[in-house]
This record gives C-alpha cells, sequence and structure tokens, in this order.
C-alpha cells in the first residue's frame, strides 16, 4: 500500500488540529471525496491518543495514511492499552463520541496490539456513498 503521509505527532491539546492540517495537504492525492471524514476520523483518534493513550514525555503519537485502490487506510499508534468497543452514550453526553463516530463514519475500522502499543485503524472507501 503506497504511504500518502507518515507522522510522528507530538501529544499536546494541539495534536488534533496538526493531525488535520496534515492530513489537509492529501487534498490533491484524488481523495477529495473523502477529505472531510478522513479530517474528523484522524481528529477523533489523535485526541483519543492523547488524553488516553498512556503518553509519558518523550512519547509521540504516530499517523499513518496509506492508499490501495480506491480505498484509504489509516492508522494511528500510541503506547496505550487501546479499547475495540465504543462506550454507549446517551445522546445528551458531552463527551465520550469518539469511537462511536469512527464506527459510524468508517467503512471498516479496528484495534490491534503491536509491540506493547495500540494502534486505532481505519479505511475510508473512495467511492462510497456519505
Amino acid at each position: 500500500m503506497p504511504n500518502l503521509l507518515e507522522a510522528k505527532i507530538n501529544p499536546s491539546r494541539q495534536a488534533a488540529g496538526e493531525a488535520r492540517r496534515l492530513v489537509a495537504q492529501l487534498k490533491t492525492k484524488g481523495i477529495a471525496r473523502v477529505l472531510d471524514d478522513l479530517a474528523l476520523l484522524v481528529s477523533e483518534l489523535v485526541t483519543n491518543s492523547y488524553r488516553y493513550g498512556g503518553i509519558n514525555k518523550g512519547d509521540s503519537i504516530s499517523l499513518s495514511v496509506s492508499q490501495k485502490g480506491k480505498t484509504i487506510h489509516v492508522e494511528i499508534e500510541d503506547p496505550g492499552q487501546g479499547t475495540t468497543v465504543p462506550a454507549p452514550r446517551r445522546p445528551t453526553a458531552d463527551g465520550g463520541w469518539g469511537l462511536e463516530i469512527v464506527r459510524k463514519t468508517a467503512d471498516r475500522w479496528g484495534v490491534r496490539k503491536t509491540r506493547g502499543r495500540t494502534v486505532v485503524w481505519f479505511d475510508l472507501d473512495v467511492d462510497a456513498k456519505r
């Protein structure tokens, strides 16, 4: 799968914005149709990594975006333990909607452990109706 983007993001309150700016650079890669969803999902997962990823001084959040055919594949990696199930939310809940947004927006998604780190991934099909 050809990589469109590989980045290490500094874990800070600005991490999600930095990730969105990086993803915005991909607008010329023929994926404009899914760019808004891509930015939203990356933002949600980078925020989760920053908030819940067990980040220590010197750690970073890894962002990888690749494309195979009409599928965009994204991986966000951090040192945390991760989760595989979106938490049930009341419609009036103030937060905790990140994985639910990923579940409802991505065409596929999942979580895996690798080298003692957690990778949350998702796929967006460029030609899917949104």
